[in-house]
């Protein structure tokens, strides 16, 4: 029989007390099934922008927990369609009397956002740490998280407060506030309480900290060599600030972290000691998340069965997976039966299980999805306010840095038109650059250019007196390295670094560079200002650059 879970009907206006509330909530886990028991625990994936019948049945057999939301997979097209898509979703769950959905998604702001057309688009955790604002930091969570549940989402996987102090991080980067623990902390601090006053659950990740790796999760099984003495000063500084300001969920990241877990073998996310350090040593009491569990850095030693036991067995709540590694959106089945086998089996024990679901119960009923998991239809017409692209706007023009002007030549004073190199992949980004500025000349240059494309380039290019160059990610292009250091000895080179400043590391002999730390719209329209001398950059460099002279 499917849950009932309303101890009232709804929209009845009461104010429960703590009590009521344990009560409510010590109902509904009385008259759960263990098979609804053990939906709770998975957030899953689908595919397509409706909610189809395959997945209607998959939700009729499996009472998951949760979905989360990617473009990648279809699920996002508009606004409109996104309301309709968790409207249906959360209505199917009410029909069949479960408990209503977490639904989530990865809505980080520039680098990381599946959500782009028709709602505030923010430049990024690392323009924020340009900007050394918590004042913005909690006004573009706020305006964030009230949109999102606006179309229904309530659980964000954001923010990100890893600590980006290694160039080499091919992962995190810009999704990073920044190399100095405590600004990350101050800001993603910054950022819990609006996300709780709109009802959108926010996530600190990845703990206890991805930022100084030089292998990308998603694709292989990274490494932070460090003690505990040194995590302590550097990546869990963050996190602990998250868990003093009572975020309620942290998500686990798939890295080996020896100084905490005791193991070079089993990840964080796998690993018993690494959610006891976080619950005991640090004082979390909120949701443990994993990490995706079909990134390649787990299905590559692990099978999803197995590695969904091993997480749960460790002591997080909820077993998160998305489209990667092969993984088809069906396979929801897989770990609910490897779950159920593991408590049937009794190699997880009935306590264990029902200490995750109330902790997930605790929360669909702090942040309204128990009483109001529908969207907010009537409020879509308040997406994307004039007020908040202004605030979009004015994060991107208090993080544009100026990190160096040997020659003095920003602003531009353009008299002939000006070449500007621009990544082939990003041309749609350009518009508003070009539009405010004229003179400049675009030359696409694809970002895994050949050695043919290079020559032909830089021929044409030799002899201009200045030569703009958008970057991204330059430490990834060889080809763009080489092209760049020759341009920077024959002529004034001026970096535009659309993604995190580490590309002047590559090119140490520019003469200029300024740092958009995004090409979202609002920061091309920001660093267009600054070319033209309508702004005057004050962004802050928020990484250290080693060996830069």
């Amino acid at each position: 029989m499917l849950l009932k879970y309303f101890s009232k009907p709804q929209g009845e206006n009461r104010e429960p007390g703590r009590e009521e509330d344990e009560d409510e909530l010590a109902e509904i886990l009385r008259n759960m099934s263990l098979e609804e028991k053990i939906g709770q625990v998975i957030i899953a994936y689908f595919s397509g922008p409706d909610f189809g019948l395959s997945f209607a049945e998959e939700l009729r057999e499996l009472p998951l927990g949760g979905v989360i939301l990617f473009s990648s997979a279809g699920n996002i097209e508009s606004p409109a369609q996104v309301a309709n898509l968790t409207e249906q979703i959360q209505k199917a769950a009410l029909d069949r009397g479960m408990v209503p959905l977490f639904i989530a998604v990865d809505q980080e702001g520039g680098a990381v956002a599946r959500l782009t057309e028709g709602v505030t688009l923010f430049p990024g955790n690392m323009a924020l740490g340009a900007t050394g604002s918590e004042e913005l930091a909690g006004q573009s969570a706020a305006v964030t998280a009230r949109e999102l549940r606006i179309l229904g989402i309530n659980f964000n996987f954001a923010p990100v407060v890893d600590v980006n102090n290694n160039p080499d991080n091919p992962v995190i980067g810009v999704r990073s506030f920044g190399s100095d623990p405590r600004e990350v902390a101050r800001l993603g601090r910054a950022m819990v309480a609006p996300y709780r006053q709109e009802k959108v659950i926010a996530t600190a990740k990845h703990f206890p900290g991805h930022g100084d790796t030089d292998v990308d999760s998603h694709y292989g099984l990274p490494l932070i060599p460090h003690g505990l003495s040194r995590l302590k000063e550097l990546e869990l500084i963050p996190f602990q600030a998250m868990v003093d300001a009572d975020v309620p969920a942290v998500m686990m990241a798939h890295i080996l972290v020896p100084g905490i877990t005791g193991s070079d073998e089993l990840p964080a996310s796998l690993s018993p000691e690494a959610v006891r350090y976080l619950r005991e040593e640090m004082g979390f009491g909120g949701l443990v998340v994993s990490d995706s569990m079909s990134m390649g850095a787990i299905s590559g030693r692990w099978g999803l069965e197995e590695a969904a036991v091993m997480a749960f067995q460790a002591g997080v709540d909820l077993i998160l997976f998305g489209p990667w590694s092969g993984v088809e959106p069906g396979d929801s089945r897989r770990i609910f039966d490897a779950l159920k086998k593991a408590v049937d089996e009794g190699v997880i024990t009935l306590e264990r299980l029902e200490q995750s679901v109330k902790r997930i119960l605790t929360v669909k009923k702090e942040y309204g999805i128990l009483a109001d998991p529908l969207p907010q239809r009537e409020k879509l017409s308040a997406l994307a306010l004039p007020e908040n692209l202004e605030l979009a706007r004015r994060i991107a023009r208090e993080s544009v840095t100026l990190v160096r002007d040997r020659a003095s030549v920003i602003p531009l004073s353009p008299g002939e038109n000006i070449s500007l190199i621009w990544p082939a992949e990003l041309e749609s980004a350009l518009e508003p650059l070009v539009e405010a500025c004229p003179f400049l000349q675009p030359r696409l240059l694809p970002l895994n250019a050949t050695d043919a494309d290079i020559e032909e380039l830089l021929d044409s290019l030799r002899g201009s007196a200045l030569v703009l160059a958008g970057t991204f990610d330059l430490r990834r292009r060889p080809a763009w390295i080489t092209l760049l250091n020759a341009l920077a000895e024959e002529t004034e080179l001026v970096l535009l670094a659309l993604s995190a400043p580490y590309d002047l590391l590559a090119v140490p002999r520019a003469a200029a560079c300024l740092c958009t730390y995004s090409h979202t719209e609002v920061s091309m329209q920001a660093l267009a200002e600054a070319l033209n001398g309508d702004l005057i950059p004050r962004g802050r460099l928020p990484v250290e650059l080693p060996g830069l002279e």
